[in-house]
């Protein structure tokens, strides 16, 4: 068996509005991401009573965007999702990392 380093990749996945797929698989893209995988989904949020309390549009159209990076590029990612996406207020998106070590690449 080989040695295996250590590669600091992140699985790194970004949830969100289904009309925004094509601008953060640019953005991936942008950002050297590697094994990019889309799957579509459908938000829980209920349309009427929650929304409506809270003031949120709801948008059930949904994408989970997922993908291997390098750890200095999913923290620079995260931080321009935050900046220039919102991920900070509610109903624009999920964005996190889990790191991946030891992953032969």
């Amino acid at each position: 068996m080989r040695d295996v380093q250590i590669n600091g990749l992140q699985y790194f996945v970004i949830i969100a509005e289904h009309k925004k797929k094509k601008k953060f698989l640019a953005l991936l893209d942008e950002y050297g991401a590697r094994g990019i995988e889309t799957v579509y989904a459908h938000g829980s949020m209920s349309p009427r009573a929650i929304a409506a309390a809270f003031g949120l549009e709801a948008v059930q159209a949904k994408v989970m965007i997922s993908c291997l990076l390098r750890n200095d590029k999913a923290r620079e990612l995260l931080h321009v999702l935050y900046r220039d996406y919102h991920f900070d207020k509610p109903n624009t998106g999920i964005a996190f990392s889990v790191s991946v070590e030891g992953l032969a690449f």
